[in-house]
């Protein structure tokens, strides 16, 4: 019989045992391959029927705030905020509305989508002014209806938007306008939208929206400089904004096309600095059980990406910036068990880390009030999420596990400015890893272990991830993201502290580990940040 010391030793044998080993090189300088990652790489995309519940009306939603203030601690810069989305090609200004007014069509409302787009919206003189109540120097991107419009009244919008980036209470504040989008996903103008409804075969391929798109921003940004509209501005704006699904469509809807058959010609080359491209993991507008194991799949994120690879060569050959100006992971914002659970944090990482290995500049993570898929809830709701159910009382504004990425991503890139990240090789097909240069200097890195642990399992997988450092660094600290299993809604901590408090800030007693130099470990569905002297 064996002795309780004995029984001790047996089974730490028994968990080492278990624990698959491996190898990782990480070099003490960066290699050629290390790209620049921006600070404010995590963005947010805000639906713009919510953007008032997000921000704030006559006073700042601080909820909200404080959940992109614990990022500007982090990297010294605010997340770049877009306002648009689908409601944004149903925008009108209204002299009768202050803030704003959505419409629904309440017979989409179901438990597989409790919280439907906006079909149109009116939006009133203090609706933009609101960007104000945004962390200081944050850079803004505002949609143009493109979707049910006419280019006059296109200038008029931006007329609208341009003024309230000139009123003084947002000139105080260092809020900026980085540019107008024209047009939510054109791609599907007439096909699962009424948008140019008048003409079913406008989208079937993208040989009339190129010169439409060309001459509207050219027509616009001739009317906003030449002062008719004051104030006298010079408009920037982003193109593109085609979706997931554009080149299934037709292939004249890829970035690539688009570019290289001019969408972006000489006239309007000055004004355009950006091409965005949708992306999600998979849809579920028409419901259906989505399994999370896809969705945090190490190969899947990759696949998903690398897709994007020949756009991302032409638009940077361009001289453009390629951003995912609306992302997340199942589009229609589903699906439970999936988009709302721990392991969207775990997704979310890996796939930002890796949009910057393919060049992508920043990941615009899509938001909008009771969509299961947000980083947070930004105020309280009266029906549940999850399946539109009536909540008795409101539920009140919570952080979701997805936002725990935010966090953990704007660390490790830190406040330099200029940081670069190189994708590490770990010969694994769960566990991903990425190792952050301030310059050429090593200063971090980050192991990802996408394996499942659910509630139901009777035992959690872990790595044993043995680290060789080319060259010469100090001593190295390890924070890691707690996950109670894959399927939890709630209990994350990220370095022993929980963000899911009723202010957005973050409580607990910090954890912080010395680091083996013969490595460590790494469960299933956690993470750890290496800091290193």
């Amino acid at each position: 019989m064996l002795s309780p010391t004995s029984n001790k030793l047996f089974l730490l044998l028994l968990i080492n045992a278990s624990a698959r080993a491996l190898d990782v090189t990480i070099l003490a300088q960066a290699p050629e391959g290390a790209g620049d990652i921006a600070s404010d790489h995590v963005s947010l995309s805000i639906e713009q029927d919510g953007w008032v519940s997000f921000v704030g009306s006559t006073s700042r939603n601080d909820f909200f705030y404080n959940s992109l203030y614990n990022l500007v601690g982090l990297t010294g810069v605010p997340p770049r905020i877009r306002i648009g989305g689908q409601a944004g090609d149903g925008a009108n200004p209204s002299s009768a509305t202050q803030f704003s007014q959505a419409y629904y069509d309440n017979a989409t409302v179901s438990s597989n989508l409790p919280y439907p787009g906006a079909y149109g919206m009116a939006v009133g003189s203090d609706f933009y002014p609101t960007v104000r109540f945004l962390p200081k120097n944050t850079k803004v991107v505002a949609a143009v209806n493109y979707g049910a419009n006419d280019d006059l009244r296109a200038s008029v919008y931006a007329n609208l938007i341009t003024k309230a980036f000139e009123s003084q209470g947002v000139v105080d504040q260092g809020i900026t306008l980085e540019a107008i989008e024209l047009g939510h996903e054109p791609d599907r103008y007439g096909k699962d939208n009424y948008y140019r409804s008048w003409d079913p075969k406008w989208s079937d391929n993208s040989s009339k929206y190129i010169p439409e798109w060309r001459n509207w921003v050219k027509n616009i940004i001739e009317v906003i400089r030449s002062g008719w509209l004051p104030p006298a501005l010079d408009l920037p704006f982003w193109a593109g904004s085609i979706s997931s699904l554009a080149t299934k469509q037709s292939s004249t809807w890829s970035a690539k096309y688009l570019i290289d058959n001019g969408l972006v010609y000489d006239a309007v080359s000055s004004n355009v600095k950006t091409f965005s491209q949708h992306h999600y993991s998979g849809t579920a507008c028409k419901g259906g059980a989505k399994e999370l194991g896809d969705l945090v799949s190490k190969a899947n994120i990759r696949s998903g990406l690398n897709a994007f690879k020949d756009d991302i060569a032409t638009v940077k050959a361009k001289g453009l910036e390629y951003v995912l100006g609306e992302a997340n992971s199942f589009s229609c914002h589903v699906t439970s068990g999936v988009s709302n659970v721990a392991s969207s944090a775990i997704w979310a990482l890996d796939y930002l880390l890796y949009a910057s290995q393919l060049g992508i500049s920043r990941v615009y993570f899509h938001q909008g009030v009771g969509y299961k898929f947000n980083f947070l809830q930004p105020t309280s709701l009266s029906r549940s999420p999850l399946d539109s159910s009536s909540l008795a009382p409101p539920s009140s504004a919570y952080i979701a596990p997805s936002y725990y990425a935010a966090v953990i991503a704007a660390e490790a890139i830190g406040s330099s400015g200029h940081t670069r990240v190189v994708e590490v090789a770990t010969e694994d097909s769960s566990v991903s890893g990425y190792a952050f240069y301030d310059g050429d200097k090593l200063t971090k890195a980050l192991f990802i272990n996408t394996q499942l642990y659910l509630k139901s399992d009777s035992s959690r997988p872990q790595a044993r991830i043995n680290i060789s450092i080319e060259g010469s660094t100090g001593q190295a600290t390890i924070k890691r993201l707690y996950i109670p299993s894959s399927d939890a809604t709630s209990g994350l901590t990220w370095g022993g502290k929980s963000f899911e408090t009723s202010d957005a800030l973050p409580q607990g007693i910090s954890r912080i580990e010395v680091l083996n130099p013969t490595g460590f470990t790494l469960r299933a569905s956690e993470v750890a940040l290496i800091s290193f002297d």
